[in-house]
């Protein structure tokens, strides 16, 4: 397909030269007679060079050039103005306006047909970059489309995870609960046939009288009644039910705190709130695998930020400290790792350490850590997503900073700092310190 020149002149004779030296050189040719004429046909027929008159009647050539430079569909389209010989005030006008060339008139075919072919590969360059640009934008966007989708996944392969620890959790003290009711529901039934002979005794000894026959079967049923046990387990059946669903009641506490992520309005959170929440949450699993130990400083303020998404990124980073624990436990001691988690106020900040004796970092994957999808499990062991999720959390939904101190069999510490203004800050040293404020 050859190239399209769109010509603008107001002179007919000049038009009908160039449409011929043009298609004597192989371009298909348009012609416009004025400037509102140009900018009509530049917009339909979209040339690859416009070679345009600048002096016409009405919107002269360089008005014409300026609109066709403004307009973001037609701005890549070549300029080459057509002006007088000697015309340079109109050359720089045209330059400024967006021009690419220039031609004096008359003009020599050569150095026209020169300049159109310059024109005409700077069109195709650009074109081959658009397109280019073009495929590197919908790739972008797949990819973009592909790592949400891998997100998404990650994120519901975490939520089955965490429901299954939950389940867990909270089957534990409800199996006991159910047992201690089944306990006093056996107890209940003894201590009511207790009851019932003391009634029926009772019914019949109204007149001062005692029934032999119902005393001997109120005996009867005493004897049958192991009071002493039931004094005894009676009140601790209640007292492990109590706790049980005290320790359920827990868990879906900080499962409601833990939901709210997807808000997006900050409040002011307590640190070690989202700490024991976090905790809490993905207890089945660190239980099994390390100790772990809180040091909350009490002078530390009050954090602004999105509260599920701040236990999230303590959840990741406790969930990753649980993995590089249990990855060491065959070159450790007996017993379980450990596992740290302490907060401090800096100024201007509020810090998060969470720190194991795990595996360590390798160095020649450290630079990686937080890139997306990276992961040094197995197929089908985790996508690589949870520190990814917890930098985008803290730097750059909440303008803090995340790094890690490492050492190869020794373990890794992860540094969480999120910014505090000074404002809440001083309150907060104001309300410790029992200093009041103004009213």
């Amino acid at each position: 397909m050859s190239e399209r020149i769109l010509c603008v002149d107001d002179m007919a004779d000049i038009l009908a030269l160039l449409q011929r030296f043009l298609e004597s050189e192989g371009y298909e040719v348009v012609c416009a007679a004025n400037g509102a004429q140009a900018l009509d046909l530049a917009s339909s027929e979209r040339p690859d060079v416009i070679l345009l008159d600048v002096m016409m009647p009405g919107l002269d050539g360089i008005e014409v050039c300026r609109r066709v430079k403004a307009d973001p569909h037609l701005r890549s389209i070549p300029v080459i103005l057509l002006t007088a010989r000697g015309d340079d005030q109109d050359v720089i006008r045209g330059l400024d306006a967006g021009a690419d060339d220039y031609v004096t008139k008359p003009f020599k075919r050569e150095i026209l047909a020169a300049r159109v072919r310059s024109a005409v590969r700077v069109k195709r360059s650009y074109d081959a970059v658009a397109e280019i640009n073009d495929r590197l934008r919908a790739e972008i966007a797949e990819r973009k489309r592909m790592e949400f989708e891998l997100a998404r996944a990650h994120r519901l392969e975490s939520v089955g995870q965490l429901a299954a620890g939950i389940a867990h959790e909270i089957n534990t003290p409800s199996q006991y609960v159910s047992h201690n009711i089944r306990f006093l529901e056996e107890a209940f039934a003894s201590v009511d046939g207790l009851l019932r002979a003391v009634d029926r005794l009772l019914e019949t000894s109204k007149e001062g009288a005692v029934d032999r026959r119902r005393l001997e079967d109120l005996r009867s049923t005493a004897g049958e009644v192991d009071a002493p046990y039931l004094a005894r387990e009676i009140p601790r059946a209640i007292r492990e039910s109590r706790e049980g669903l005290e320790h359920v009641e827990r868990i879906v506490r900080a499962m409601k705190d833990f939901s709210g992520r997807d808000a997006q309005q900050k409040t002011r959170v307590d640190l070690d709130r989202a700490v024991e929440n976090a905790l809490l949450v993905c207890r089945h699993a660190w239980k099994d695998v390390a100790e772990v130990t809180t040091d909350f400083d009490p002078n530390l303020a009050l954090v602004p930020c999105v509260p599920g998404e701040l236990t999230e990124v303590i959840l990741h980073l406790v969930l990753n400290a649980s993995q590089a624990v249990a990855d060491a436990a065959p070159g450790r001691a007996p017993g379980k790792g450990s596992i740290a988690i302490r907060t401090r106020p800096l100024p201007g900040w509020a810090e998060i350490r969470v720190e194991d004796n795990g595996t360590g970092i390798p160095e020649e994957i450290r630079s990686r850590i937080f890139d997306p999808f990276f992961t040094t499990r197995e197929v089908g062991q985790g996508i690589g997503q949870g520190l990814t999720i917890a930098h985008a959390i803290v730097v750059t939904r909440h303008g803090g900073s995340i790094r890690f101190e490492t050492e190869v069999g020794r373990g890794t510490t992860f540094i969480v700092r999120l910014p505090v203004p000074d404002s809440l800050a001083c309150e907060q040293n104001d309300v410790v310190a029992g200093v009041s404020g103004p009213a």
